[in-house]
């Protein structure tokens, strides 16, 4: 069997018809998930972008060892397992975090083949000096003008839609398979948009905000509070604008998916549609992911199809991004590699059966902040502790987002403590009576909070989390292994 796994960039979970938002136009995504399996309880595992890529290359956690860097040197990967079981492996891309700096984040090279589509947000890749914006780009306040070279990129670029980066990956992407079907493969298609900038056609935006007021528009909305930032009309374009990215990604993941039908395709098979997070667009009165990690980051789409069940179904088992490499493994009959420790479990049995037992809690968080886990009643968000204990980056290369010095030789280094007391607090939410996540039980329901601590800290034993992760989360006294619950 065939699997397909499709990553939509900072796509939010209610950002889709099939997720009960019918003001969202999203026909096409809809229409696969009227015949796939929409799983009810997927969320990230490592956040942001670059960490949820290792997540899905490797099938572990990331955020309890490291935080945003490149694959490591002996990492078991999803695309080398597959082409070193002799089938085709294939990465399509314009994610520009892979391939900027020095050597870039090597996620691509175990595959079979790969291809980048070049431009996106700061990707150095026009320099021609007579092209002129027709973006307000100096009138953009310090936060959008980083992005710039996305501006010039585009400016060269685009003459029509199919010109936009979506629309040339999902392209790409479809005539591959024109010559690539006849072989059993695995193609990733790691999708940048509907990350910011946020610029899609205007009859895009005009679905969502169709004023003609003189509005300055934020491609990248501020990482900040709305109040202070954005006035009422700004705030309503960015999330129009963010909207009318989604409908174009919508309209290009459509026209793959149409020439995977056209050849036959959905009937070997597997597809796999997902989003890596979420962002703010106003919720909880901020924009932007540099927050706090509420479920409009966390909770992500995720839409499966396989040729010979789950047709209809709505999973409710806790799925996230490492569950990918043991369901791809499966599907396409291969077996986990000796020596291999995944933490994520397959897809398929809950494609087979929905009332399959499956996890009942899930981790989730980011490196050196919050480490958070839902049983499906409470969500905790356990902070840093006051003390502020140091946290340690393990790898076998000195990493710094993702420059990397290949010659050096260490295996853990420290790294710069949490900063932002609110984004790293403590916080409870009862989520059956709470879905929007604004009553904060951390100080008032003692039970529930020591029972999900120590939920949590039986999950991260489970993983081997390091010791000192524990101590910076104020789960366990400094040099002790004992529990404190």
């Amino acid at each position: 069997m065939n699997v397909i796994l499709i990553v939509l960039d900072t796509w939010r979970r209610d950002h889709v018809g099939c997720y009960d938002n019918s003001r969202i136009h999203t026909p096409n995504i809809d229409r696969f998930a009227e015949r796939g399996a929409v799983f009810e309880n997927a969320y990230l595992a490592s956040y942001p972008t670059l960490p949820c890529r290792r997540d899905i290359a490797t099938g572990r956690y990331e955020f309890p060892w490291r935080g945003w860097g490149g694959i490591e040197p002996d990492d078991v990967t999803l695309g080398g397992t597959v082409h070193e079981a002799g089938k085709v492996s294939y990465f399509f891309t314009d994610v520009y975090h892979h391939w900027t700096s020095n050597p870039g984040s090597g996620y691509w090279r175990p595959f079979s083949g790969f291809d980048f589509v070049r431009g996106q947000e700061r990707d150095r890749y026009v320099t021609d000096s007579d092209i002129v914006f027709e973006n307000r780009t100096l009138d953009y306040p310090p936060h959008n003008r980083p992005e710039q070279p996305h501006f010039r990129n585009a400016q060269y670029i685009r003459k029509e839609e199919r010109d936009w980066f979506s629309p040339q990956l999902f392209s790409r992407a479809a005539r591959w398979l024109q010559h690539n079907a006849d072989q059993e493969f695995f193609l990733m298609i790691d999708s940048f948009d509907p990350h910011e900038p946020w610029d899609p056609p205007r009859h895009y935006v005009k679905l969502y905000d169709d004023s003609e007021d003189d509005v300055m528009e934020y491609p990248v909305a501020p990482y900040d509070w709305v109040d202070g930032n954005l006035t009422e009309a700004e705030l309503k374009r960015v999330q129009a604008i963010y909207a009318g990215e989604v409908t174009m990604v919508d309209r290009w993941v459509g026209h793959f998916l149409d020439q995977v039908e056209s050849m036959g395709l959905m009937n070997n098979t597997m597809i796999i549609l997902a989003s890596d997070h979420g962002t703010h667009n106003g919720d909880h009165g901020r924009t932007g992911k540099n927050w706090v990690l509420w479920n409009e980051i966390t909770r992500i789409p995720m839409i499966v199809w396989h040729p010979e069940f789950g047709h209809g179904a709505r999973p409710v088992q806790f799925v996230q991004p490492v569950d990918y490499f043991p369901t791809v493994v499966e599907a396409m009959g291969l077996a986990v590699p000796d020596g291999v420790n995944l933490h994520g479990q397959s897809l398929i049995p809950f494609l087979r059966d929905e009332d399959v037992p499956g996890r009942d809690a899930i981790l989730y968080g980011q490196f050196s902040g919050t480490c958070n886990i839902t049983d499906g009643e409470y969500v905790l968000l356990q902070g840093v502790d006051e003390s502020n204990p140091p946290v340690y980056a393990y790898s076998s290369i000195i990493a710094n987002r993702n420059q990397f010095d290949w010659g050096a030789d260490v295996l853990r280094s420290k790294q710069t403590p949490a900063r932002h007391p609110e984004k790293h607090k403590t916080r409870l939410y009862h989520m059956p009576s709470d879905p929007d996540q604004e009553n904060d039980l951390a100080d008032s329901d003692s039970d529930a909070l020591a029972r999900m601590q120590s939920l949590m800290v039986e999950k991260l034993r489970a993983i081997d989390a390091p010791s000192e992760l524990l101590v910076r989360l104020g789960l366990q006294k400094e040099g002790l292994w004992n529990r404190i619950f």
